[in-house]
């Protein structure tokens, strides 16, 4: 039984013994490859980020646009 929060690998068979840690390995390489992706300037000198950033600019004016003509008044 596991007493602590540590895990106990001497009861664990070999092989799974040896997968202890691959996942991490994975969602770095996966993040890093996502934030290369994001930085890297494409063919026109554009950074994905960059345009990432301002299409949420927006969508945010649009939405609060919207909602500028929204009322408050309850109808009767």
């Amino acid at each position: 039984m596991f007493r602590s929060g540590a895990l106990n690998t001497s009861r664990l068979p070999a092989r799974r013994a040896r997968q202890l840690g691959q996942s991490s390995m994975e969602y770095t390489v996966v993040v890093f490859l996502a934030v290369l992706v994001l930085v890297v300037p494409d063919a026109n000198g554009d950074i994905p980020l960059v345009q990432l950033a301002n299409a949420f600019k927006r969508f945010y004016n649009g939405f609060a646009y919207a909602v500028s003509f929204s009322t408050t008044i309850m109808p009767l």
